[in-house]
């Protein structure tokens, strides 16, 4: 599906940036999902354009517990595949250690993947390959039933009114559940699943990251546009006046290097409370940029990074 890409749960469509971009894999239906780095990177951060996973050696008894936790994920989802095989990875982009099940048909051919959290629990499955579905075509409230329905036998809970979209590419919907904590958006996490047109299961996906403190004491709206505004006119200069304020608000985000390229290229493991000021182009800026977004600390003002549209 073609817009399987909106993946990181946004709260705007804003699709540019690296940390947008991070996602796609999730739901991609192509080798490129599967990933491996040599063990000598292990403890190495992530660079980008490097390889962002490495094998851990475990027990013959995990792996084996991670076989039989694949298949019956795959007979709770309807997911192809006659055999399995299992590793754990170490992956330093994501700051996390899944367990991942690749499923093959009689032929050897790869055809869906799953990978689970150390405890067990459902971090991503997606059937690979593509195909719009062979029966007839569900609605969007049958689309969000069904959803539902498929985040239960995957042992995962929910709540509230998921966000139902119709693909714009192959046809299909993408229901997720954002993550909220306090009334206060988690950008990129929460619960996606895809499905193809006929309600047939694609893919699902579950991020849940550890967030920091919440600041003791907070900028006010004013003095966080206030802020940003000093950071556009220091970056900008003359063009700055082609930049204006359009929105802000509050959100939990993970720092990343959109603004300081001397960061670690992999967005920060625990995410902070900040606020997002969104600026949008016009006059001559626009031939470039669309819109820009700085995320400064909800407590201190600081910069933790924002994203791009071209």
């Amino acid at each position: 599906m073609d817009d399987l890409p909106d993946v990181q749960l946004r709260e705007h469509p804003m699709r540019t940036s690296r940390s947008s971009r991070r996602f796609v894999f999730l739901f991609a239906a192509a080798a490129a999902l599967i990933a491996f780095a040599p063990s000598s990177q292990g403890a190495d951060p992530f660079v980008a354009g490097g390889r962002s996973t490495r094998p851990v050696t475990v027990p013959r008894s995990q792996v084996d517990r991670a076989l039989a936790r694949g298949a019956d994920l795959a007979r709770a989802l309807g997911m192809p595949g006659v055999s399995r095989r299992a590793e754990r990875l170490d992956d330093r982009f994501e700051h996390r250690v899944y367990d991942e099940v690749v499923a093959v048909d009689a032929s050897g051919r790869e055809v869906s993947v799953a990978r689970f959290d150390t405890d067990g629990q459902v971090v991503m499955a997606v059937v690979l390959g593509w195909r719009r579905g062979a029966g007839p075509a569900i609605g969007q409230d049958r689309a969000a039933a069904r959803s539902a329905e498929l985040v239960q036998a995957a042992g995962l809970r929910v709540s509230g009114r998921p966000d139902v979209r119709a693909s714009t590419g192959a046809g299909g919907w993408s229901v997720s559940w954002p993550r909220v904590v306090g009334g206060i958006p988690v950008v990129g996490d929460g619960v996606r699943v895809s499905l193809w047109l006929d309600g047939s299961f694609h893919a699902l996906a579950r991020t849940e990251r550890p967030l920091a403190s919440v600041p003791s004491q907070r900028l006010s709206p004013g003095e966080a546009r206030k802020a940003a505004q000093s950071i556009v006119v220091a970056r900008f200069r003359d063009q700055a006046s082609d930049l204006r304020v359009v929105a802000s608000h509050l959100a939990w985000v993970a720092p990343n290097d959109t603004w300081a390229p001397d960061r670690p290229d992999a967005p920060a493991e625990t995410l902070r409370l900040a606020w997002v000021v969104r600026f949008e182009a016009r006059g001559a800026l626009a031939e470039r940029l669309r819109v820009v977004e700085y995320w400064l600390d909800a407590g201190s003002g600081s910069l933790l990074g924002g994203d791009i549209a071209e």
